[in-house]
């Protein structure tokens, strides 16, 4: 198995760390994220003051935001009547490439210019990767709150973060340390 599809590009404790400045400064120009546990929880429903904030701050910039989720159309729909999106991709299938070959149509814009965001390597990064895309992993917001398919996914994830040790160390090493930082689960 080619384990370089499941090492993202970047790693990150939240959105709220991402250096969108330098994302911006090498060439991305849309974030394609995902949304439970990425930018709110699984028992939250719209974004927080602080999201509202950072989502004005990167259109400031120039980024143009779309959404790419497993989860249904309707929470999408509630969660954008606040946050503001250029649109986005309900019921996705991630890590499958249908979702995210749906969101490239939509986006129009070649790949190089986009940017995926999420909290799963099993789904965000594999599938993001499987598509030509560039991906930053963010540290899950509320584990707690996860649906047993995810909460399967991150079994299967923590044997795919020891082969990815032999593929990048410098990931792997960041991987680790947010693993071990993990102070919501």
């Amino acid at each position: 198995m080619d384990y370089k599809k499941f090492v993202p590009n970047e790693v990150y404790r939240s959105v709220f760390d991402i250096d969108f400045k330098k994302l911006y400064e090498d060439g991305k120009r849309i974030i394609l994220t995902d949304v439970d546990n990425t930018l709110i929880s699984y028992d939250e429903v719209g974004p927080s003051e602080q999201l509202l904030m950072l989502h004005q701050e990167l259109t400031n910039m120039g980024f143009k935001i779309y959404l790419i989720s497993n989860n249904n159309i309707f929470r999408l729909e509630k969660f954008s009547e606040k946050f503001i999106n250029e649109g986005f991709i309900a019921s996705a299938r991630k890590p499958l490439k249908r979702g995210f070959k749906r969101a490239i149509k939509l986006i129009n814009r070649p790949a190089e210019e986009i940017i995926v965001i999420g909290d799963q390597i099993m789904t965000d990064v594999y599938g993001a990767k499987r598509s030509g895309l560039d991906v930053v992993l963010v540290k899950p917001i509320k584990k707690s709150t996860e649906k047993w398919y995810t909460r399967f996914n991150r079994y299967w994830e923590n044997k795919i973060v020891k082969k990815i040790k032999k593929v990048n160390i410098d990931i792997y090493n960041k991987i680790i340390n947010l693993k071990e930082g993990n102070d919501n689960d």
